[in-house]
């Protein structure tokens, strides 16, 4: 395997993250709630490990800071960090989903 090869591998990532302050219920995590510390349209990183196995399907509530509620989307668990964080992926976004979690984002970026 080549330096070149593993630099792919490692970031596989194809939305670009941002730095959030964002609250998410999960399933399994005991009712405490979550810190997102990043956050994309395919994705997020926790601040802390729930106890959950790398390929695990759970729902998370986003807590958006808008006037709809939470955002209930479908995610991956894809492994944990050293540092104690857990990345997500989500699963299949509705068209919905998407659009208002873009609309977050831009707002993040303005």
């Amino acid at each position: 395997m080549t330096m070149e090869t593993m630099s792919l591998d490692l970031d596989r990532r194809t939305n670009e993250r941002t730095d959030v302050e964002l609250w998410v219920d999960a399933e399994g995590d005991g009712g405490d709630g979550l810190r997102a510390m990043d956050l994309s349209l395919g994705g997020l990183l926790l601040d802390r490990s729930i106890a959950l196995k790398a390929g695990t399907r759970v729902m998370l509530d986003l807590r958006l800071p808008d006037r709809e509620g939470a955002l209930s989307i479908e995610a991956e668990v894809t492994g944990a960090r050293r540092d104690g964080g857990v990345g997500m992926r989500f699963i299949c976004l509705s068209r919905a989903q998407r659009v208002r979690l873009a609309d977050y984002l831009l707002r993040c970026w303005a």
